[in-house]
């Protein structure tokens, strides 16, 4: 045998070992293909994602098609484990960790900020992300964030969620504003000066300018506040 012949065969020999073992092992790829299938039509939106499967797993090729299923009582979720199993001649199962993301637009900051900032539309840029684990919801729209302030800091790129912001306020200690008191009878119309910052929809104190009597009431505009009446 020529020495250039023989170089060839030590070469390849160990691919074609590498061959021969994986000949008649199942792809773990198609089981992964199986289970985000299953279960992207039964998701009510996004998509589904599985974990890949350690690579050391070996299972014998199926002869029939791979089945999908979910266990008794399980229901979909955020992740969700799928099984998939082979009913041919050498049967098995494994159970697939499926992830459904869904994908919206939302704010997330331009630059780091700290706590206290007043958010600006500057501050702020819309992005694709995968909202599918926020809990605490998310905002959309620039004018919902604009005017709010930070109640932590924040780095770059955090997505902006409901819960990190303070409610913008609308009237300062001090200023002058509407109180408006009204029953089913009458509506009754006075000035007075706020006596704490208050957002929308907040309640807040406030002197009738006229009487000097502090009432509470709530903040309903940059200008209004309507009197509690007993």
């Amino acid at each position: 045998m020529q020495a250039t012949q023989l170089w060839w065969i030590l070469c390849l020999a160990p691919f074609a070992a590498a061959a021969e073992q994986n000949d008649g092992l199942q792809a773990l790829a198609e089981i992964e293909r199986t289970a985000e299938a299953f279960l992207a039509a039964r998701a009510t939106g996004g998509t589904a994602s599985a974990v890949p499967l350690d690579q050391r797993l070996r299972l014998a090729s199926c002869e029939q098609p791979l089945q999908a299923y979910l266990r008794d009582g399980a229901k979909i979720r955020q992740r969700t484990i799928v099984g998939v199993r082979c009913t041919g001649p050498q049967p098995w199962k494994v159970y697939v960790p499926v992830n459904i993301v869904v994908t919206e637009t939302v704010l997330v900051l331009a630059n780091n900020l700290p706590r206290g900032h007043a958010l600006t539309a500057a501050d702020l840029k819309r992005e694709k992300r995968d909202v599918s684990r926020l809990p605490g919801g998310y905002l959309a729209s620039i004018d919902e964030a604009v005017g709010h302030r930070l109640k932590q800091s924040l780095r770059a790129g955090n997505i902006v969620t409901p819960g990190a912001l303070q409610a913008a306020l609308l009237i300062r200690r001090g200023q002058t504003v509407t109180l408006n008191a009204a029953t089913d009878a009458i509506s009754i119309r006075m000035t007075g000066k706020a006596l704490m910052d208050g957002a929308l929809n907040q309640r807040i104190r406030v002197e009738n300018t006229s009487s000097g009597r502090v009432v509470e009431g709530i903040v309903r505009s940059a200008e209004r506040v309507e009197v509690l009446v007993q």
